[in-house]
């Protein structure tokens, strides 16, 4: 179903059960151009001839993350990883696809593809800030394969506060522990058919880590955007939205963890060889929709979009001609001298470069991404069946230029001090993505079921340019992606659905004789509906014929973006979710809110691979950084102006290398239990306090050794918030 040909098309879309005309009940309001993509609403979901999540402006409002690994892992088939503590750099997993930067998922906002190159460098940084976000989808099964074009695992849709239908005047002020602070702001002026929103907010932390010999470990992040919406008064409903937006972030973060020992005594300790680590960024956005509706119910979306995304993270990289860090931090008795330096206590020896040298690398790089969209609906009835056909269009183009640069560092009574030795860029290139794409689907109805067929066509063409060697390189890739998705009604509250879809995920640009990650994806599930009661019950599995590890600048002996094949690979699971609001003798009502995914993921072939992540590979192995158990509950009361929420969060160990048996036997995270609270009172219609604690036991784990070393949650944090609304 892959092969490399030229020119670049796109067909993409599948399973999708729902009233499109929703789009246009809302062109009257604020919200004309809400990307509803898959799902929209809880009422549109119950409906989906396929799995999705929906989670809208109050569910995240419960605990007021900002934090899009906390938010995401309320909704089952997702798992994290995190890095930092603080969510700045997410890695999110779905069904068994990598969460390592959230490569192998699509990540949109507000419809659009966010990622700052999703097709040549789909691993990297950025990501909306989500105290911005008004509400969230999450799409796996059949339908993510519209979303694309990383369709292996599900898709995230970031959707952003619409501009509203009256004027609106909101500040928000949290602060807290080791200096925390959130404060954003939104003014909106409505005048008939004109709207204008203006955000802003600033939040950051003075970090949580302790520096061996003091220094700073926290950030700041700043975010500006504006939003203007025009509705004019056609015979056609249509409506106008401008959207623009920057944001920067200046973290003084690191790639550098601990050995196990020393986590264990200090989590929170970062060793002196990190003192200069320092990560700055600023994005910039200009995004321009437009949609009308016709006669004959014709509905046409259409969306321009440019994103440029740069940034500078000067970073331990660890030692020049020594020893890797990964194998010191894993077994420091056998690398004391090199541990030593690390650690600040022993100083360099000059011309010793084996153990003494160190490796702070600027990793460079430029990003940008532009491109349209547009979509085509109508609903008629024919031959007795009523069809949705819906035909789209987006062209999309992005590219990255990565320069990173190599100065060496000696260790002096506790200090990093320039070696003063020039040295030539390690890497120096520029890669290129063009993809034109195309989708057709027709939704069917006839009394109680509903089927959906759809197809995907894309073909991509890249190239990559290395300035080092001089060597330019190109591929082309076309991939065809049907599926099909069957709902059937049962009764008022019951129904069933099923569906199986080709899922793939692009190899990168330049990569000659490279075959894109291809997987056939299967789900079978039970819905439950009523009036106080949600439930859902999934069986999922992927087969992939060909598994890509990509090399990230934290990867030993391989080149960035170079990509290995892991062969097949087979994935599969359970996925629960249970919600429910009761309201107890008519005055207390509570909500409770249950996700829980089981996952297997093994091998389907032995290999002996040079990705660091895999190495040697036997069938039957279980993968990497996959738990077996995620489960989230989430409980809230109120009584009057008060209301409580808990949140109950639990995620497996995890491998950090393939292998069977006891996860314990080998490089791995430990399991992660945590509980957070929020107390929210009402002061009055306009202002609104909440206490919140997050990680409430304060537990304290192992949650990745990559890159370097250990890495911890972060520890228990105090917030208060203030919110005023007029």
């Amino acid at each position: 179903m892959i092969n490399k040909t030229s020119s670049v098309l796109f067909l993409f879309i599948l399973p999708i059960s729902f009233d499109m005309s929703a789009d246009f009940e809302d062109l009257n309001s604020g919200d004309v151009v809400r990307d509803i993509l898959i799902i929209g609403t809880n009422e549109t979901k119950d409906r989906l001839p396929g799995s999705g999540i929906y989670l809208g402006a109050d569910q995240l409002e419960k605990q007021n993350y900002s934090d899009l690994n906390q938010i995401a892992s309320s909704v089952p088939g997702v798992y994290v990883r995190e890095e930092d503590g603080y969510g700045l750099r997410p890695n999110i997993g779905i069904r068994g696809a990598t969460s390592d930067r959230s490569q192998k998922i699509t990540l949109m906002e507000d419809g659009v593809l966010i990622g700052p190159a999703p097709y040549s460098a789909p691993a990297a940084y950025y990501i909306t800030n989500p105290s911005r976000l008004n509400a969230l989808e999450v799409l796996k099964g059949p339908s993510v394969i519209r979303a694309g074009p990383h369709t292996v695992g599900g898709a995230v849709n970031l959707l952003t506060r619409p501009v509203p239908d009256e004027d609106e005047l909101q500040i928000d002020v949290t602060a807290g522990s080791r200096g925390y602070h959130n404060i954003t702001a939104a003014l909106a002026h409505v005048d008939g058919t004109f709207g204008i929103l203006l955000e802003g907010l600033t939040y950051g932390s003075s970090g949580f880590k302790k520096l061996d010999g003091g220094g700073n470990t926290g950030f700041i992040r700043n975010d500006v955007n504006l939003k203007v919406r025009w509705e004019p008064a056609t015979s056609s409903p249509q409506a106008f939205v401008v959207k623009l937006g920057f944001a920067d972030e200046d973290a003084d973060e690191t790639y550098l963890g601990l050995s196990d020992e020393d986590f264990q005594i200090s989590p929170s300790r970062r060793y002196r060889a990190s003192q200069l680590d320092r990560f700055q960024s600023d994005h910039k956005q200009i995004h321009l929709s437009h949609v009308i509706e016709l006669e004959d119910n014709l509905e046409v979306k259409t969306k321009l979009y440019y994103n440029e995304f740069c940034r500078s993270w000067n970073k331990f990289n660890g030692f020049i001609d020594g020893p890797q860090a990964q194998d010191v931090l894993n077994n420091p008795g056998a690398y004391t001298s090199a541990y030593s330096t690390l650690l600040g206590v022993r100083d360099s020896v000059i011309g010793d470069y084996t153990n003494s040298t160190i490796d702070v690398t600027d990793n460079d790089r430029e990003y940008s991404s532009h491109g349209f969209q547009t979509d085509v609906m109508q609903k008629k009835t024919f031959l007795g069946l009523r069809h949705a056909l819906r035909i789209g269009i987006r062209y999309h183009e992005d590219e990255v230029r990565r320069r990173h640069k190599l100065r060496g560092y000696l260790m002096s009574s506790g200090s990093l001090i320039f070696d003063d030795i020039v040295r030539p860029y390690k890497t120096d290139n520029f890669a290129h993505t063009s993809a034109l794409a195309l989708y057709v689907s027709d939704e069917l109805e006839w009394k109680d079921w509903t089927l959906n067929l759809g197809v995907r066509y894309e073909n991509i063409s890249g190239l990559v340019d290395n300035y080092l060697l001089n060597i330019t390189t190109k591929n082309e890739q076309t991939i065809t992606a049907p599926g099909i998705g069957l709902h059937r009604q049962l009764t008022n509250r019951l129904s069933i659905f099923g569906g199986v879809y080709v899922g793939f995920s692009p190899a990168g640009p330049g990569r000659s004789g490279a075959d894109a990650e291809e997987s056939v994806n299967q789900e079978y599930g039970i819905r439950f509906v009523d009036d106080k009661v949600f439930g859902e019950f999934i069986a999922f599995k992927s087969d992939y014929d060909n598994l890509l590890g990509r090399c990230r600048a934290s990867d030993i002996d391989c080149s960035i973006g170079q990509e290995f094949s892991g062969g097949s690979v087979q994935i599969e699971g359970l996925e629960m979710m249970v919600q429910g609001d009761w309201n107890f003798a008519d005055f207390f009502p509570v909500m409770m809110r249950f996700g829980y995914t089981y996952s297997a993921a093994r091998f389907k072939e032995t290999f002996l691979s040079q990705f660091s992540q895999w190495g040697l590979v036997n069938s039957g192995d279980e993968l990497p950084y996959i738990p077996r158990h995620v489960g989230r509950m989430d409980i809230g009361v109120s009584r009057g102006y008060w209301s409580f929420d808990f949140a109950a969060k639990h995620q497996h160990e995890m491998r950090e290398v393939p292998g069977v048996g006891p996860v314990e036997d080998r490089l791995h995270t430990e399991t992660l239990t945590s509980i957070d609270l929020a107390v929210t009172r009402v002061i009055s219609k306009n202002l609104e306090l909440k206490f919140l604690i997050r990680n409430v036991g304060d537990a304290a784990k192992i949650i990745s050794h990559r890159p370097y070393g250990a890495r911890p949650n972060a520890p228990r944090t105090i917030l208060g918030r203030v919110s005023y609304q007029l």
